[in-house]
């Protein structure tokens, strides 16, 4: 999507003539441009944040929101948003995986661990960041290897890039040149015991083409497995600098040691040619440069592919066009019922605090726009996990804002003046609002930084939109009030009042009984779980079989297909259909329908698709197993990094409130995923990688109402008498926030159900897993976490630690 075509605005043509708005495009898109704003813009925001001036802050936060926000509307309408393959379809490439041969020529047959091993090494080449939406799978046709790998919808040039990074084996060898090589190839020998004759392609210091034939070792010295990591030396063009492992470097040392140095010479090899062939000059060890990689982007190319080196030569075998996988009604439906899910979120929010409703509103829209600006800048695409990480980004956003009113809400009822009542209110709301979104941060990060592929494109999603709601918390509604006093809109404000602040329900009194029936609920979907075992896993980490039909275009609907499709009765996984365009010819295409191993699925497919489209019964087809897009292994890492994230979270709370807080809400939190997971296994739903996006939204929504509920706890030990009951404290302090709790859970509540109601079938699994996890978030927070902390503030003075913490940091 370009800016120019939105506006029906074309450059002008001919001379020097621009046009004003081609000039504004090509200004925003200037390096130098972005960078010296970027960084004018960085510094008005720390301009905000260190002035105790209100009018300095008022005007320092209106350049900062007008500027990022800006830049982040012309960068969605410019750039537009890069969607996922689940949303907007994409390219699938086959590539068939060739057996390497042993010493007497023989092939080598390929094992299941090598396919799975050649699918991670190819989803580093291509995600590495984990931005991009790649699908790459193994695939068994008629004895044959294949690997598919899908990709969003690209231009010819970017399917190109992605088929040479494919297919690039990139095996590097590093072989020592025979001493004598020059000698033999000048008598004319062509075979040496023990070495291979290479040619050797390089331009003299003239600019000429020279060819050198040289006598390299047989005997691999160093190979790819021994790299670590190889980048760019963008100090000197056309070198990468390579890094190798502790026996990679052992294995260098011992062969440079051993030459005579200033006259021996050593080859990089890479994929059979010769790259290189310098003389060595000194002992090597960990570091060294390959030169020679001339070619524009050959430098980067081979960077990517040292860093994940292949072991078998992969052959490209077709490129079509895919549908979405999530199908087009799906997204249809999904789209119409998330617009409605956020306008009864905005409707409840003004009708509960009126104008202030407004204002969170406005601050709301402007978060949404800094976070879809941050991941058009950045070329995020986005998929349904990226939506759950948004959803939970602006559920924290509405939290913010209503912990925000509601000490506006009690400085208001202590009689205080507006202005002095709205500084206080984000004074006190900051700690929650700062904790909350720290805590989500390491959650992110450690996500990032050991799980793969779409779970690292969650925390992407999660990381940009923790960042955008803090901004939106600490700068965006307070600059908007700043305002709004200014010129006199809020002399009088009221807010709805129907949940009673002087209410007290003695939540702690059910303590026992509570937490009772929680451990043997969990223990239940535990058992549940654990009987059932790999049965409960969907085809994102089992895998399945399908089957294609070539057919003309105008034979079939593909939409009518989905439907029947998603009704189909009686299976034990749920199948799925995608529309494939045919290579060969652009009036045919594919209609591939995937489906679990088991044959009675296979005979309820086949049976029912026959039965409803005839044309079908004399269509070609073709029949594969297709493997798991997303590994068991990386299931598994997937819920490390979730366990080292949890960790995370209690050091951090231990250090920011106390260990008794830390232990409540790392238990709690445990409670939450666990049982939304046993609940999704219980219900008969089978597991993907959609549950695991909704499972960290559920995780990060959850340690959010925690904090919330902690800090306010946390609040009235400081100020307690030290023989004032905790339990009693305790109490207070879950009704002082029921009302933020209540109504936080209800806006999000709105935008979840309309997408479970009115989302279609691909929605309503993903929704029903985040309803089920906020309202066991919501109920562990009271229920779980505070009696956890209550027992353990038992075995210890607890009121003395946190008033000597308060003493501490005054």
């Amino acid at each position: 999507m370009n800016f120019l075509n939105i506006l029906g605005t074309t450059p002008a043509v001919g001379g020097n003539e621009t046009t004003a708005l081609t000039w504004l495009v090509e200004l925003f898109n200037s390096p130098l441009f972005i960078f010296v704003t970027g960084i004018f813009l960085l510094g008005v925001f720390f301009w905000y944040l260190g002035t105790d001036q209100d009018k300095t802050k008022r005007n320092a936060g209106t350049i900062f929101i007008l500027g990022i926000s800006a830049f982040s509307l012309f960068s969605v309408f410019s750039h537009g948003l890069k969607y996922g393959i689940d949303i907007a379809g994409g390219v699938s490439f086959t590539l068939n995986v060739e057996p390497n041969k042993d010493d007497e020529g023989k092939a080598i047959p390929l094992t299941d661990e090598a396919m799975e091993q050649a699918c991670i090494i190819l989803t580093d080449r291509l995600n590495s960041t984990g931005a991009n939406d790649v699908i790459i799978r193994p695939k068994k046709k008629e004895d044959r290897n294949l690997i598919e790998v899908q990709i969003p919808a690209a231009d010819p040039a970017k399917r190109e890039e992605t088929k040479a990074i494919l297919t690039k084996v990139a095996k590097l060898q590093i072989l020592p040149v025979h001493p004598k090589s020059y000698e033999f190839v000048a008598a004319g020998r062509t075979v040496v015991p023990g070495y291979r004759l290479y040619d050797y392609k390089f331009k003299n210091s003239r600019g000429e083409e020279v060819v050198e034939k040289l006598f390299l070792e047989k005997r691999e010295s160093l190979t790819g497995k021994d790299i670590v990591r190889a980048g760019v030396d963008y100090t000197t063009p056309g070198q990468v600098a390579v890094l190798l492992n502790n026996a990679g470097a052992d294995k260098m040392y011992e062969l440079t040691s051993r030459m005579k140095l200033g006259h021996d010479r050593m080859a990089v090899v890479l994929d059979d040619v010769v790259k290189s062939a310098p003389v060595v000059q000194a002992v090597l060890s960990k570091n060294f440069v390959i030169q020679g990689l001339d070619a524009p982007g050959e430098a980067e190319a081979l960077s990517k592919v040292l860093s994940n080196p292949l072991t078998n030569k992969l052959n490209f075998e077709s490129a079509s066009e895919i549908s979405a996988t999530l199908g087009h009604t799906a997204l249809l439906q999904g789209e119409y019922a998330g617009i409605t899910g956020l306008i009864c979120c905005f409707i409840m929010v003004i009708a509960y605090y009126r104008f202030a409703g407004i204002v969170a509103i406005v601050g709301l829209t402007i978060n949404a726009l800094l976070l879809l600006g941050a991941m058009s800048i950045f070329g995020f695409e986005l998929t349904l996990p990226g939506i759950a990480g948004i959803v939970l980004t602006l559920g924290m956003a509405v939290d913010a804002n209503v912990l925000i009113y509601e000490r506006l809400r009690e400085e208001k009822e202590a009689g205080r003046p507006f202005f002095v009542a709205m500084r206080n209110s984000f004074d006190k709301a900051f700690s929650a609002i700062f904790d909350s979104n720290i805590t989500s941060l390491i959650t992110a990060v450690i996500l990032y930084w050991m799980a793969t592929g779409t779970i690292k494109g969650f925390a992407v999603t999660l990381t940009v939109g923790v960042i955008t709601s803090m901004i939106g918390a600490i700068l965006v509604t307070r600059v908007l009030f700043y305002w709004a006093d200014r010129v006199g809109m809020m002399k009088s404000y009221k807010f709805m009042n129907l949940f009673n602040q002087e209410s007290s329900i003695d939540f702690m009194g059910k303590r026992v009984w509570c937490c009772t029936v929680s451990a043997v609920v969990l223990l239940f979907c535990l058992i549940w779980g654990g009987v059932k075992g790999k049965d409960c896993l969907g085809m994102d980490f089992t895998g399945g079989s399908s089957i294609s039909y070539l057919l003309n275009k105008s034979d079939i609907n593909f939409k009518d297909v989905e439907a029947v499709v998603d009704a189909l009765p009686g299976l034990t996984q749920k199948a799925s259909v995608q529309e494939i365009a045919e290579a060969t010819d652009v009036n045919k295409v594919n209609i591939a329908v995937s489906f679990s191993d088991n044959a009675k699925d296979k005979e309820i497919v086949v049976n029912t698709l026959k039965e409803k489209f005839p044309v079908l019964a004399s269509a070609p087809f073709s029949e594969e197993t297709i493997g798991q897009s997303m590994g068991y292994d990386t299931l598994i890492t997937s819920a490390w990094a979730l366990f080292f994230g949890l960790v995370g979270i209690m050091i951090y709370l231990t250090l920011r409130f106390e260990w008794t807080f830390a232990v409540g809400a790392v238990v709690a939190l445990t409670y939450d995923v666990l049982m939304v997971l046993g609940l999704v296994v219980v219900c008969g739903t089978e597991l993907n990688v959609i549950h695991i996006g909704a499972l960290l939204t559920v995780a990060g929504y959850s340690i959010n109402d925690k904090i919330v509920v902690f800090d306010r706890i946390r609040e009235q030990l400081r100020y307690a008498e030290p023989d004032e009951s905790i339990e009693k404290l305790m109490n207070d302090a879950i009704n002082q926030t029921l009302s933020r709790t209540i109504l936080t859970s209800m806006s999000t509540l709105a935008v979840l159900g309309c997408l479970y109601f009115f989302g279609g079938p691909a929605m309503e699994e993903f929704s029903w897993s985040i309803i089920a996890g906020i309202i066991i978030g919501t109920y562990s927070s009271i229920y779980i976490a505070s009696p956890t902390a209550l027992f353990f503030s038992r075995k210890h003075g607890l009121h003395e630690e946190v008033q000597q913490s308060m003493k501490a940091g005054a």
